[in-house]
């Protein structure tokens, strides 16, 4: 896959704002924090990420379609690994997997999760 950081950046910048558009339309949101998003500003958030989405898609459908079948199971479909450990589920990453492969994808072996090393 060309330029897989940028794919797993672009990937985790689509989480982000799906969680993002999780919060502000839960109506617990406005009770928690005592504001509102308006729906022209949710609407906007919404056009963002169809069009991330979109550009994902083309790039790899096979990964975006993982990411979104992990997101609906986890809430999240991509994670951090800080100090060899996955964000997702906490597990230590074993050995053969300390640092990224700049030619693959990887998943985290304990809960399948799509994994990103971030600097």
């Amino acid at each position: 896959m060309n330029n897989l950081k940028a794919f797993l950046e672009d990937l985790y910048l689509l989480q982000d704002l799906d969680l993002l558009l999780d919060q502000v339309k839960d109506p617990q949101y406005l009770e928690t924090f005592g504001f509102t998003v308006s729906d022209d500003k949710i609407k906007t958030l919404e056009e963002k990420r169809n069009d991330l989405a979109k550009k994902l898609r083309a790039i790899n459908p096979r990964w975006y379609q993982i990411y979104e079948r992990l997101r609906r199971r986890y809430k999240r479909g991509i994670a951090r690994v800080i100090d060899d450990i996955c964000t997702n589920c906490f597990v230590q990453l074993p050995a053969s997997m300390t640092g990224q492969n700049p030619d693959e994808l990887q998943t985290c072996p304990s809960c399948g999760i799509i994994l990103i090393w971030i600097d």
